[in-house]
C-alpha cells in the first residue's frame, strides 16, 4: 500500500494528523500526545471500522516475517497487539501469562503501568508473583507500542517506579537487552509523575450522601421513577455511585438521551435509555436482581441510526457502567440481525486478523 492510501483511510478522523516523514506515515495522536508510525510497505490492506465505543477508526493490517498483526487508529487512541513474553526475557524457560489480552490500547497500556506502580508503592507486604507477572504484561505492551514507532515515555516512567518500589526483588529472570526502552528509561527518568484521579469523589462514600436534590438537578437527562425518600435509600444501599457519575457513564457520547431508573427495596432495579420521543431513535434496556448479572433486556435503533457505531457505544457505556456497580457479568440474548451486530463489537473486525490471533496461544 501507498502513503497516500493510507492517509486517505486516516482521512475523516476527528483528532489523529497524518504526514510523510523518513518514509513513513507519522500519525500524531493529541489524545495521548504521541506519534504511531506506520510503513506503508507493511500494510496489507485496511478498513474503516466502528471502535468498541462506537467511535470511527480505521483497523490495518499488518504483515512482516512474523505474520499479520493489527494496527487499529482511533480518534484518541492507538490498539496494537502486545509481544510475547519471549521478545521481553533472556531465558531459555518459556513464561506465559494466562490472562494476557490478545489486543491493548495505549491508554490501557497508561492505566496498567501506573496501577501497578502504586500498588507496589502500598505499605506492608506485596506479593512479589502477582506484581512481578503485572510488570511483565505491562513491559510486553510498552515494547509493543515502540515497535509501531509510538513513545510512551510515561508508561516506561511508571513501570520504572513500581520495579524501583520493589527493588526489582521479583520471580523473573533477566530482560533482554533493549537499546530503545533504555532511551525510554532516560527520558523518565525527566518527569515528575502525578498519579491520576480517577472518580476519588464519586466513589461509594459520595453516594452514600446523595439526595433527592442530587436527582432532581440531572432532570431531565436522568429521571428517578417514584422519586422519594424510598428511592435515595435504595440508591444509597445497592449503587456505588453519584447519580451525576452514573448518567455520565450511561449516556456518554448519547446526545439527546434520557436515562429513566427504577430501583426496588430487595436490589433489583431497571434503566430504560431513550433516544428521541419515546424511544423513536433508539432504545436501550437494562436490568438487574442481584450484583451477579446486568441483564441487556432490549436494543432497539431505528434504521436511520443503523450503522452509526450506536450499537456499540451503547454497548461499550453498558460495560462501563456494569463494571462501576460491582456486576459480574452483562448477558443479553442476541438472535437474528441482532446476533450479528453483537459479533462484530469486538476487534480485531479482519477476518485473517481474528483467526491468526485465535491460534496464538
Amino acid at each position: 500500500m501507498e502513503a497516500a492510501d493510507v492517509i486517505e483511510a486516516l482521512d475523516g478522523l476527528r483528532g489523529p494528523r497524518a504526514v510523510v516523514a523518513e518514509g513513513r506515515v507519522c500519525v500524531h495522536v493529541p489524545a495521548i500526545d504521541d506519534t504511531v508510525r506506520i510503513d506503508a510497505s507493511q500494510v496489507r490492506r485496511c478498513r474503516r471500522i466502528w471502535a468498541p465505543n462506537g467511535d470511527p477508526a480505521v483497523e490495518f493490517v499488518m504483515e512482516d516475517d512474523g505474520g499479520v498483526w493489527p494496527l487499529i487508529v482511533t480518534p484518541d487512541d492507538v490498539v496494537f497487539q502486545p509481544v510475547d513474553t519471549a521478545a521481553v526475557l533472556n531465558s531459555p524457560i518459556g513464561y506465559r501469562i494466562t490472562d494476557a489480552p490478545h489486543l491493548v490500547a495505549y491508554t490501557e497500556m497508561e492505566r496498567a503501568a501506573e496501577d501497578v506502580a502504586l500498588l507496589c508503592e502500598q505499605p506492608g507486604p506485596t506479593e512479589l508473583d502477582g506484581a512481578g507477572a503485572t510488570l511483565l504484561l505491562v513491559r510486553c505492551f510498552i515494547v509493543a507500542a515502540t515497535l509501531t514507532g509510538l513513545r510512551p515515555v510515561r508508561s516506561v516512567a511508571w513501570w520504572q517506579r513500581g520495579w524501583t518500589a520493589l527493588g526489582g526483588d521479583v520471580p523473573l529472570p533477566p530482560f533482554r537487552a533493549d537499546p530503545v526502552w533504555d532511551e525510554l528509561t532516560h527520558e523518565a527518568s525527566q518527569l515528575t509523575l502525578t498519579a491520576s484521579v480517577r472518580g476519588a469523589t464519586d466513589g461509594p462514600e459520595a453516594a452514600a450522601g446523595a439526595t433527592i436534590t442530587d436527582f432532581r438537578r440531572l432532570e431531565p437527562e436522568l429521571a428517578a421513577v417514584a422519586l422519594d425518600d424510598e428511592f435515595v435509600s435504595c440508591w444509597r444501599t445497592s449503587i456505588g455511585i453519584t447519580p451525576a457519575r452514573f448518567v455520565e457513564t450511561l449516556l456518554s457520547g448519547l446526545d439527546m438521551a434520557r436515562a429513566h431508573v427504577a430501583l426496588y427495596p430487595g436490589g433489583g432495579g431497571s434503566v430504560d435509555v431513550v433516544l428521541g420521543e419515546g424511544g423513536a431513535q433508539a432504545l436501550l434496556q437494562l436490568s438487574w436482581s442481584d450484583k451477579r448479572a446486568l441483564h441487556v433486556d432490549e436494543i432497539r435503533i431505528a434504521d436511520a441510526l443503523a450503522h452509526s457505531g450506536l450499537f456499540q457505544r451503547m454497548m461499550f457505556n453498558t460495560e462501563r457502567l456494569a463494571a462501576m456497580l460491582g456486576f459480574s457479568q452483562v448477558t443479553m440474548l442476541a438472535t437474528g440481525v441482532g446476533s450479528y451486530a453483537f459479533a462484530g463489537m469486538g476487534y480485531p473486525r479482519d477476518r485473517e486478523l481474528y483467526q491468526a490471533m485465535r491460534r496464538r496461544p
